[in-house]
């Protein structure tokens, strides 16, 4: 009698286990797997002026020119991504470079402003468009 209720115990047991390690790997693969919406502007944001142009590329995929007042929208999937941002000066020449990779975690859409990321805030992402 101890012993079935011991086999009985273990199965439950088992299938407890077996039930936890479905619901991790489905928020796993929820987390790597999930499309995220990038808002790149290129507009004045608090001290930092809109920049002359700039072209970004996101995971060294297709490069988008932007100038002054201007938006745009990338998408990526997983849950950090690499942004490279090739600063123009006047002269139409390349002043700098800025390379960084940004962790989004669970965050859906994200707006980063480029003048702020050129300038080295520190808080560049700014709540996305509605």
């Amino acid at each position: 009698m101890f012993v079935a209720f011991l086999k009985f115990l273990m199965r439950w047991f088992q299938r407890l286990v077996l039930v936890a390690a479905l619901i991790a790997l489905g928020i796993w693969l929820f987390y790597i797997g999930r499309e995220h919406q990038i808002f790149l502007d290129n507009k004045t944001f608090g001290d930092f002026k809109a920049l002359e142009q700039v072209n970004v590329s996101i995971n060294n995929g297709e490069t988008v020119e932007l100038m002054p007042r201007e938006r745009d929208m990338k998408k990526v999937v997983g849950p950090k991504f690499e942004i490279k941002a090739e600063v123009f000066d006047d002269k139409g020449e390349i002043s700098n470079t800025i390379t960084k990779t940004i962790n989004l975690c669970f965050s859906k859409d994200i707006m980063i402003n480029l003048p702020a990321f050129a300038g080295g805030a520190e808080n560049f992402i700014v709540p996305s468009p509605k």
